[in-house]
C-alpha cells in the first residue's frame, strides 16, 4: 500500500468529532420539526419521537394512548412538547442515529396509511397538513434541516479548532 510519506496527528480523531457533533445535532433538529410540523391532538404522539443510536435499528410501536377517544377529539389534554435529546455517539463505528415515532398509530399520524383505510375521514380541523410527513422528506424540508445541522455543529466547541499533539 502506498503511503504519503507524512502524518497529521489526530486528524481520524478530529473527523470523528464533526461527524458525531454533525449526526447529533441533525437527529434532534430533524425530531424538533418532526414534533413541530406533525399532529398535535394530544401532544403524546409529537412528545413519543426517539432518537436511538445506530442506523440498523427499528423503532418498535409500542405505545398505546393514556387519552380517550373523547379526549383525543376535544383536545383537552394536551401535553407540552418536550425537547427529544440525541444519546451520545461513542467508538469510531458509531455512525449516526435511527429516529422513529412509538405510538401504535403513527402509520396513520403520518398519513402513511392511505385515507380509504381510515375508519373516519381526514378531519378538517387536523392539528397537521395532510400527508405532512411525506412532504418533509419529499419536499426539501429535510435538506433544509440537515443543511442547519451542519451550520450548527460547525460551531461546537468540540469540532470547532483542530489542534494536533
Amino acid at each position: 500500500m502506498a503511503t504519503t510519506g507524512f502524518k497529521l496527528p489526530g486528524v481520524r480523531a478530529f473527523v470523528g468529532r464533526v461527524k458525531n457533533a454533525t449526526a447529533k445535532a441533525a437527529a434532534e433538529l430533524i425530531v424538533e420539526e418532526l414534533q413541530r410540523e406533525g399532529p398535535a391532538w394530544t401532544g403524546e404522539f409529537r412528545n413519543a419521537w426517539v432518537i436511538e443510536p445506530g442506523t440498523k435499528r427499528k423503532v418498535p410501536a409500542s405505545k398505546n394512548s393514556a387519552y380517550t377517544e373523547e379526549e383525543r377529539k376535544t383536545r383537552k389534554s394536551t401535553e407540552a412538547r418536550e425537547k427529544i435529546k440525541a444519546p451520545k455517539l461513542k467508538g469510531r463505528s458509531s455512525n449516526g442515529y435511527t429516529i422513529g415515532n412509538q405510538m401504535v398509530y403513527r402509520n396513520i399520524a403520518m398519513d402513511l396509511v392511505p385515507s380509504s383505510e381510515l375508519s373516519r375521514p381526514y378531519r378538517k380541523n387536523a392539528t397537521a397538513e395532510k400527508d405532512w410527513y411525506v412532504k418533509f422528506v419529499q419536499a426539501g424540508r429535510l435538506r433544509e434541516v440537515l443543511e442547519l445541522a451542519t451550520d450548527k455543529a460547525q460551531k461546537d466547541p468540540t469540532v470547532r479548532g483542530f489542534k494536533t499533539k
